[in-house]
């Protein structure tokens, strides 16, 4: 998974792991990322996921509760690819260098839901559902993102670009919804005769328009 690691990874008795250790329990959330991207969590155990790592169960459940545990430490894990999104919208949105700030947020995002779509659509589910966990998770991931799209347009109304009866934050979090949802059902943009390029661009398009009022 991408993303880098805690220096102080634990068991979940609250040990600090070595770097062995580290490996092996990374090797069990590697499997389950692989596991989760081709079904759902209901119908993945945890003697799959040791079989997939030569490895048993017992050990498994050195690290990890369950299968829902492990899920959640993957949704951590890709949640701090995140900052990464903020960096690229954080400068000059006028003209071209603007247009180009958003698709490059959109290819970004998209890419993180291509390389994570298992992981992601688990942690929106069980978050739609209502499980404290994963809607903190999810939160966490997405409110640095919000808060800076926020600020973008905060600072466009004050110039008088982007009109003054539109909020905000809820414009923000309508923009973070739209890249969530269609990059989660990316795949199936072929069905309305959309290609990639049509997804990335029509996203880019929104966010622009809404963070400049252009």
């Amino acid at each position: 998974m991408p993303g880098k690691r805690s220096a102080a990874i634990r068991d979940k008795s609250g040990r600090n792991l070595g770097a062995r250790a580290q490996k092996t329990r990374q090797k069990f959330l590697d499997a389950t990322a692989k596991l989760l991207a081709e079904r759902s969590i209901l119908d993945i155990s945890v003697t799959e996921i040791a079989r997939e790592v030569d490895s048993v169960s017992s050990l498994f459940y050195h690290y990890f509760e369950s299968v829902e545990d492990a899920a959640r430490h993957l949704a951590q894990e890709v949640s701090s690819e995140m900052p990464a999104m903020v960096e690229i919208i954080d400068g000059d949105w006028s003209g071209e260098e603007g247009l180009t700030r958003a698709r490059d947020l959109a290819e970004a995002y998209l890419e993180h839901w291509e390389r994570n779509r298992g992981v992601l659509l688990l942690r929106n589910q069980a978050a739609d559902r209502g499980d404290r966990r994963f809607l903190a998770i999810r939160r966490d991931a997405l409110e640095p993102l919000i808060d800076k799209l926020t600020e973008l347009i905060t600072d466009a109304q004050e110039r008088g670009d982007v009109a003054a009866d539109l909020h905000p934050y809820l414009a923000a979090s309508a923009l973070v919804s739209v890249l969530e949802k269609l990059s989660a059902y990316s795949r199936s943009v072929r069905h309305f005769n959309a290609s990639r390029a049509d997804l990335v661009d029509t996203c880019a398009r929104m966010v622009y328009t809404t963070v400049t009022g252009k």
